[in-house]
This record gives structure tokens, C-alpha cells and sequence, in this order.
């Protein structure tokens, strides 16, 4: 060991600079607290900046020159622009960080149950177990040669991985491919799917951006995870990542790739997988080996959230980054692209676009509704003349074959007429703006038809109640009896529900395409008798859909068939225009790369403060509805307890509360605080709370005890 302890990282900085090492000086510098802002030359000594602590003074460390003999190194050569340069300096952290932490474990505990162990295990005895047992550092001809091996054994394994898992699937499109197509549309699914098997497999569609524009019923979960383990097959590429835009449907797409690939290639890393909400003394091997892979991304398939992907492109904090490398020499499919979040589009975008052109990335924008993108693509790649290659390319005539309802304008209704409307319905689905909306049409639907067979579905009811309420929905669609079902956009996020009409209150074309998905989903009716109803109220203008109505009354005049491929293209370029240049990047995230924050250089802490997705005020209150969420809620209140898996397991009895609605609850006593920050609350008086219609929080409309019994 040394003679003399020493900061490490501080002194490794400091010669990393000496040797023009950019990248390098910062990823030693945050190899334990995460990326440091840059700062700027006026910051004093000792400041948190890199700047700052290039300035400090520390303890003589020249004493590792007895031990270490550098290689040749040339600097840092420039990228063409600072956010180029900011990622590749947030790669370089995430390879040290993952070195160093699977180094300290292999050092510590040995063995563990993770795919890094057997290769470990042999380069130590490559290296030699005494040299580095006595901590002598090899040459750096021997390391730049046990690394390339093990390199090599590295990319062989992955190969292998892939291969026997891309062979799963193109036995599974041969089964369907070589059956006679009973009908004109499960020929249709055919073509999309040979398509995808053929392009996978052809060595000329270089890794890359594409588009798969696959219509709704067209199987292109299936298809596109086809392409994707397909095409990493063909060029030697070692994963695949999926990335999925709203929990409420990872869980489906999670179990369909378990159910095709085995639950030993496929990870599914997102806060209510079952192995994070474990405790580890109740993790089986399976969970063990998830919850190392989740920790770097080393598997084959990986399902994650738009929120983990991007979030974890754009921070500084060591562990959110230490799976970025991994991210490199893969195929990311972006499943319901037109999902991407319009505040921080441009910054999605860029980060794509440097993914595709620095790190070998293959990116697949995959969604029924394709949005306009191609422009932004070619500004943030550089190539004016960009052309996106789609996968599986239809006609608009062919894409009519898959067309499963109708949709009619119908103009201005009252909350009233509404109801109205789904009570001379036995079985239908009503999608309106507003959770105060829902709750109100289904109270009114409630006194029209009786209590039994009404539904409401909000964010206002906890996961657990909704979840439940969703499978008795599905029992009685199924068994023919009456459903009538008031939701908010909720339910447009891939939830497989099978309606014979629907309605879908004014809003953008993405979500009333999204509702539509609904009606007649399963295509067992009559297309003209499938009704898709669009009406606007007065309740249900709010501020935040304005532009996405206007751009969606616009697009309406101009088409006839507010579905088709032109429709969908001219709403998204209305839509981009009148949200304009600034709303596609709310929180300046390019300009803090390109031009620092407040005289501060690549403030990369500053960058992941500000890059939230789901950035709202509100704040969880959870909900004792059963024993299971007393108990948890109990735990919570002793500090002593609270853990990662508490508040996750917590999570399917949260709701999340806006600060007017939760100073009502405050001001009436119904909830507690769980500490002093009142980061959350517990809700004390559970009759302001009903399963059927979530939390009531409007001033003079909370409930007593037993009002919803």
C-alpha cells in the first residue's frame, strides 16, 4: 500500500490536467461525488467547481511516481461542440465509475451474483494475485493487453447472448410467416414483421436512426424488438434498450419479453419492478443478478421509463451515470416516440442524435403516430440533408386496412349532456381533461343509471385502486355487462381495455389518436359503427392544452381523415410551430452546454437540477386503505425505517397532491407530515378518500366519514 494517504481524486485531477486530459481530469475529479461544474477562472481556491479545486493546494503526492509508470497520452482532442464534449466527459464518468466500483466489490466480497465475476476472477489471475495483492502496478503494456482480451471475451459473450436471443425471434416470425394469412390484415402484420426480420438481418442498414411507423394493432411491440435484437445481431452490437414512455404499461411489455427471451435476459430496471421493491434479505438469485445489472445496464435487453434513460444522460451524480457506457454499441428502440416531452424535446433530440453519431448507437423512433421530427434531427446531427429510413414503410391505403373505429366531430357539450350521452350506452368510454371532469361526470352517471357498472379513473385514486379497478373493468367488457367508464389521459397510455364507442374530450391529435385505441381495439366490430366522439366543454379548457387544441382544430379543417399519416405530420409541425423555439427547450438545457450558466463552464450539476421530465410541485400523500399500506405507513413514521423499498413499495398507495389542494388537507387536519421538510404526508382521515373516486380536494367538498359508502 502507499506510504502516505492522499485525495486521489483531487491529485489525479490536477495531473490529468497537467496533461491535457479534459475528459479525464473531470471523471477522476467526480469518480466519487459525481461530475463537478466546470466553473470559470475567477472561482477561489477550494470551491466545488473543477476550476476552484484545480486552484487548491494539497499534501505532496509525487511519491506514486515510484509506483506508476503513465503511458503515453495524447490530450483531449476537441468535439465540435460543447455538448458533444459534456457527454463524452459524462461517458468517460460512467466506464471510471463502473471500473472502480466493480473493482472495490470484486476486492472486498469476491464472487457475487453478477456477469463481471467470471472475467474478473480472470484477469486477476492474468495480472498476477500477488503483484496486486501488494498493490504493485503492472506495466502498461501488460494492462493494455489483459484489457483488450478481456475486451474481446467481453464482446464474444455479448454476441452470443444476442444471437441465441435474436434466433428466438426469428423462429417466432418464421411460425407466423410461413402460415397462410387468414385475413387481408394479419397480412398487413406479416409484411411489418418480415420487414423488420429482413432489414434486421441486412448488413447495408448500418447502425443508424430509423422510424417505425407501425399503426395500432400492426403487433409492433413484437416487430420492433424483432429488428432490434436482429439488427444488433448483424453488426455486433451488444444490447438492446427499451424505452417506454409511462409506467402504467412497462409491466406488460416487461412480462411479453420475459415470456419470448427468459427472465435471465431481459432486466427490467424502473422504480415498481418487483426486485426494487424487495428488501435484500427477500431477494431470490433472480432479483440479486437484476439488481447488480440495473446498477451499469450489463444485460441483453433492458425495458426502462423515458424518465431513467434521460435523466440519466443528463446527470452528474456518479451512480445515475455509471450505466451511460453501456448505453454505447447498442439499439435503443424510443416505443411511442410522439411521447417525447415537448419542454426538453430539443435536448431529447440532441441527445439521440450524439448517441447515433459518437457511440455507435442504432435509435428507433417507433409509435402509430409519427411526429415531426426529421427537421430537428438534421439541425442537431448537422446534416441538412438527413433523410430518417422508415423500417417497414405503408401506403396510406394500407395503413386504412388497419383502421378499427371512426372519428366525428361533435362538437360543444355541457358536463351534463355528456353523461347523458354514456348512460344511453351500455358499454362506453368517456376521456375528458380534468380529474375534477371525471369525478364529476361519473357522480352524475352514478344518479342516472344506478351504481353498478360506473367507473372513474384519476391520478387522484392510488396505483392499488386503480390497477384493481382496471380488472374488474376488463371482467366486465369481457362478460358483456354494463361498463361505463369517465377517465383522464390515463387511460391512453397503452392500457388494454376494448370498447365498442368512445368519447374523447378536445385535445391534442397524439392523444385523441391515443383514446381511439380503445374503441374497438381488438377490431371484432364493424369499423362505421365503432364511433370515436370529440367534444370540447367549457370545464375542460385549461391552459396547458391550448396550443395542442389549436393545432388539432387547425389540422381538422385541413383533412377529412384526421388519422392518416398526413393529419398526424401537419399537427406536429402546427404544434412545434405555435409552442415555438423556446418551448422545445423550457429550462435552456442547450445553452447551459454550450455557453455555461452564469459564467459558469459545463455546470454539469446545474444541468441535472434542471432536467426533470416530471417536474410538478406536487407531493405524495399516501393512503392506509388496507393493512398492507397501514403497516407501510406506520414504518414510515419512524426515520430509523425509511428505506429505497419503503417509499417504492409505498408508491402503489401514493397520490400525488398540488400544493393548493394540499393546503386544504393541511388546513382541515387530514394529513401528517412524515418530517420535518414535508417532502411527503400521510393521510390521516381516510373518509376524505374513496376508492371509487380517489381523493376529494376541493375547498367545501371534502367529504365526511362514510359520504362515499
Amino acid at each position: 500500500m502507499m506510504a502516505n494517504k492522499v485525495n486521489h481524486s483531487s491529485c489525479g485531477m490536477k495531473k490529468a490536467f497537467d496533461l491535457g486530459l479534459m475528459d479525464a481530469e473531470f471523471a477522476i475529479a467526480g469518480h466519487h461525488a459525481g461530475l463537478p461544474d466546470g466553473g470559470s477562472d475567477i472561482d477561489a481556491p477550494g470551491t466545488g467547481t473543477l476550476a476552484g479545486r484545480l486552484k487548491a493546494e494539497f499534501p505532496d503526492a509525487s511519491h506514486w511516481q515510484d509506483e506508476i509508470q503513465l503511458p503515453a497520452c495524447n490530450p483531449t482532442q476537441p468535439k465540435s461542440t460543447y455538448f458533444s464534449m459534456m457527454m463524452r466527459t459524462r461517458m468517460h464518468e460512467s466506464a471510471l465509475v463502473d471500473a472502480d466500483r466493480l473493482d472495490a466489490e470484486f476486492f472486498v466480497n469476491g464472487q457475487v451474483e453478477r456477469d463481471e465475476s467470471e472475467l474478473l476472477s480472470e484477469l486477476k489471475e492474468e495480472l498476477g494475485p500477488d503483484e496486486l495483492q501488494n498493490s504493485h502496478l503492472l506495466p502498461a503494456e501488460k494492462l493494455e493487453k489483459c484489457s483488450k482480451q478481456v475486451s474481446q471475451k467481453i464482446a464474444k459473450r455479448n454476441a452470443r447472448s444476442i444471437g441465441n436471443l435474436a434466433a428466438i425471434m426469428e423462429n417466432r416470425a418464421e411460425q407466423f410467416l410461413s402460415r397462410s394469412a387468414t385475413t387481408s390484415l394479419n397480412e398487413k402484420r406479416n409484411s411489418i414483421l418480415r420487414d423488420c426480420l429482413e432489414r434486421g438481418a441486412d448488413s447495408s442498414w448500418k447502425p443508424g436512426l430509423y422510424t417505425l411507423t407501425a399503426p395500432t394493432g400492426s403487433g409492433k411491440t413484437d416487430s420492433s424488438l424483432t429488428f432490434a435484437l436482429e439488427h444488433a445481431k448483424t453488426h455486433g452490437l451488444s444490447r438492446v434498450i427499451y424505452v417506454v414512455p409511462y409506467t402504467s404499461i412497462i409491466d406488460q411489455t416487461v412480462k411479453d419479453f420475459v415470456k419470448l427471451l427468459g427472465k435471465d435476459n431481459v432486466l427490467p430496471h424502473y422504480a415498481d419492478a418487483s426486485f426494487q421493491l424487495k428488501e435484500k434479505d427477500e431477494l431470490s438469485k433472480v432479483d440479486l443478478h437484476r439488481s447488480f445489472a440495473a446498477e451499469n445496464w450489463n444485460m441483453p435487453v433492458i425495458v426502462t421509463t423515458a424518465v431513467q434513460f434521460f435523466e440519466s444522460l443528463f446527470a452528474s451524480n456518479a451512480s445515475k451515470l455509471r450505466k451511460l457506457h453501456n448505453i454505447a454499441n447498442s439499439v435503443v428502440v424510443f416505443d411511442e416516440a410522439q411521447t417525447l416531452p415537448i419542454p426538453y424535446l430539443k435536448p431529447c433530440i440532441w441527445a439521440i442524435s450524439d448517441l447515433v453519431q459518437s457511440y455507435g448507437v442504432s435509435a428507433v423512433l417507433c409509435t402509430a403516430t409519427q411526429p415531426a421530427l426529421e427537421e430537428m434531427f438534421r439541425e442537431a446531427m448537422r446534416q441538412p440533408a438527413l433523410h430518417i429510413p422508415e423500417i417497414a414503410p405503408l401506403s396510406q391505403e394500407e395503413r386504412d386496412q388497419f383502421k378499427r373505429n371512426r372519428i366525428e366531430l361533435i362538437g360543444h357539450k355541457t358536463l351534463d349532456e355528456m353523461s347523458q350521452l354514456l348512460s344511453n350506452d351500455e358499454q362506453v368510454l368517456c376521456v375528458v381533461n380534468t380529474r375534477e371532469e371525471a369525478q364529476m361526470v361519473y357522480q352524475q352517471l352514478q344518479d342516472r343509471c344506478g351504481p353498478d357498472g360506473n367507473y372513474c379513473l384519476t391520478t387522484l385514486q392510488c396505483p392499488y385502486d386503480r390497477d384493481a379497478l382496471l380488472e374488474e373493468i376488463r371482467g366486465r367488457l369481457a362478460a358483456g355487462k354494463s361498463c361505463r367508464v369517465v377517465s383522464t389521459s390515463l387511460i391512453e397510455a397503452g392500457v388494454d381495455v376494448d370498447f365498442p364507442t368512445a368519447y374523447r374530450e378536445e385535445t391534442g391529435l397524439d392523444s385523441i389518436l391515443q383514446a381511439a385505441g380503445r374503441c374497438n381495439r381488438e377490431g371484432l366490430r364493424d369499423t362505421d359503427e365503432s364511433i370515436v366522439g370529440v367534444f370540447s366543454t367549457d370545464e375542460g379548457k385549461v391552459a396547458f392544452t391550448r396550443q395542442n387544441v389549436d393545432a388539432f382544430r387547425s389540422t381538422s379543417e385541413k383533412f377529412d381523415d384526421i388519422a392518416s399519416g398526413a393529419a398526424v405530420h401537419d399537427y406536429f409541425t402546427r404544434l412545434f410551430n405555435l409552442k415555438g423555439e423556446h418551448a422545445l427547450d423550457q429550462k435552456r438545457i442547450l445553452p447551459m452546454h454550450e455557453r455555461g450558466y452564469e459564467g459558469c463552464q459545463m455546470p454539469f450539476k446545474v444541468i441535472e437540477k434542471n432536467f426533470k421530465l416530471i417536474d410538478t410541485p406536487t407531493v405524495p400523500v399516501y393512503v392506509p386503505i388496507n393493512d398492507d399500506a397501514r403497516d407501510l405507513c406506520q414504518r414510515l413514521m419512524n426515520p430509523e425505517q425509511h428505506s429505497r423499498s419503503l417509499f417504492r413499495r409505498l408508491g402503489r398507495y401514493s397520490v400525488s397532491v398540488w400544493p393548493k389542494h394540499l393546503d386544504v388537507l393541511r388546513r382541515l387536519g387530514k394529513v401528517e407530515p412524515i418530517d420535518d421538510e414535508e417532502t411527503a404526508y400521510i393521510l390521516t382521515d381516510v373518509g376524505v378518500y374513496n376508492s371509487k373516486l380517489g381523493l376529494q380536494v376541493k375547498e367545501g367538498q371534502v367529504p365526511q366519514l362514510g359520504d362515499f359508502q
